[in-house]
């Protein structure tokens, strides 16, 4: 009986810590998210957190404004002031009901852009800055390709319906984080509340307060079976997007635990859109941490180099290579170091090649510089430091080097004398015998 019992109490101490092994090293749930497309990504090295259809073509309805606003800021002078045209005519959907002849700033048209949404801003920075929209477009769809972007085709600088007018979930949070890489955006984004003054034609202050909810709303939402108020004092940004055929859309950016993730949900339904993003950004938050793979200024290999009085060259990066990875894994990264056709002489700080840090859903590409200088075995900088001093100091130079000279010369005429000495002095005993 007592046998039966120590091995019944023996499988179970087993089962139990088995159990607890396993919990302790599980992967992490991912979240439950009901919108048709969705990503995560940490922002400082673009890595893939979570994704859902991250590279399906979806309608980015308002968060199309991104673009148009990293465009406006690289193109325009906040302070510029831009009179609205005769032309200009009425906006569909979210406006700031701009009136011909009204001037604005470009400062002010952004906010008009990013806090109220507003689509006839969105017009008249486009055609400020192209001419006209399909010019715009172009431009949009240019810069989407310089920052990576694979899965772009923007129509319009707002987000109105197209058909033509699609991009992906990731390829949305790559100008996400581009965008924020811009000081002025992001005060733009996290702003409650904006208000522009009275002009001629309208006589009444303008008065915005931001569609994301995010920044603001006591609304509930249900997460973990708990109805919480949809603020959240983490987010700073960045931009909401709806209409009928792209659903509700939102595009968060929020920090907490030394991490900065950016969410992208696309096609969820009402209220959803905070529950999906606060889902996002918590699985963010809870279950990653940043690691420091490469410290700035460490040397990361050594290249011999031919004729040279170094021997060789030593490189490292100038930055620090940070990355998120799962508390309960170590991050795994493949390195190729690539480095230049080196000549001779090489300075300490130039650019030496470039370092390929990469995974399964992401590659990074660090400059690689000189930690050391490296010359020529054949310089003359000897000799050119000899003919550059001035003239006490040559004669200086030569007075050493004449009287080293005559103690060697004296030294070995001693050495002379004496080996003379001693053979003498065999001879003489020779004779005596």
């Amino acid at each position: 009986m007592k046998t039966k019992l120590c091995f019944v109490y023996g499988i179970i101490t087993i089962l139990f810590f088995n159990l607890f092994i396993s919990s302790s090293f599980a992967s992490p749930i991912e979240p439950d998210i009901s919108a048709e497309a969705a990503i995560l990504i940490e922002i400082d090295s673009g890595e893939i957190l979570f994704e859902k259809n991250a590279n399906a073509p979806m309608y980015p309805a308002s968060t199309t404004k991104i673009m148009t606003a990293l465009l406006a800021l690289e193109h325009l002078d906040l302070e510029d002031k831009i009179t609205v045209p005769e032309d200009m005519g009425p906006a569909d959907g979210s406006a700031m009901y701009l009136l011909p002849g009204e001037v604005f700033t470009v400062r002010e048209l952004l906010d008009g852009l990013l806090v109220k949404s507003a689509n006839d801003a969105a017009v008249l920075l486009a055609r400020t800055i192209s001419g006209d929209i399909q010019s715009f477009a172009t431009l949009m769809n240019q810069r989407a390709k310089d920052i990576g972007c694979t899965n772009t085709s923007f129509a319009n600088p707002n987000g109105l319906h197209d058909p033509s007018h699609t991009i992906s979930a990731h390829d949305m949070a790559l100008i996400a984080r581009e965008a924020m890489k811009n000081a002025t955006f992001r005060e733009i984004v996290s702003q409650v509340n904006v208000t522009l003054d009275e002009t001629p034609q309208t006589p009444e202050k303008r008065y915005f307060r931001n569609t994301n909810r995010f920044l603001w709303s006591t609304s509930k939402i249900i997460l973990n079976n708990e109805y919480i108020p949809i603020k959240y004092e983490v987010v700073d940004g960045i931009k909401t997007g709806y209409t009928g055929e792209a659903g509700n859309c939102l595009v968060s950016s929020g920090k907490k635990n030394d991490i900065r993730v950016i969410s992208v949900v696309f096609k969820a339904s009402g209220y959803d859109v905070y529950r999906d993003s606060r889902l996002l950004l918590d699985y963010g938050f809870d279950n990653f941490e940043k690691k420091t793979l490469i410290k700035k200024d460490t040397v990361l290999g050594s290249q011999p180099i031919n004729y040279s009085s170094q021997g060789s060259l030593e490189y490292g990066t100038k930055e620090d290579f940070v990355v998120p990875y799962l508390k309960s894994s170590l991050p795994v990264y493949n390195t190729k170091i690539m480095l230049n056709d080196l000549k001779l002489p090489i300075s300490k700080g130039d650019i030496v090649g470039k370092l390929v840090i990469s995974n399964d859903k992401s590659t990074n590409e660090l400059t690689l510089f000189a930690l050391n200088n490296v010359e020529s075995i054949f310089n003359l900088n000897f000799i050119k430091q000899i003919f550059t001093y001035n003239s006490s100091s040559i004669l200086k130079y030569l007075g050493y080097s004449l009287s080293s000279l005559f103690v060697l010369f004296i030294g070995f005429r001693y050495y002379v004398y004496c080996k003379r000495k001693k053979r003498l002095k065999r001879k003489s005993y020779r004779k005596l015998y």
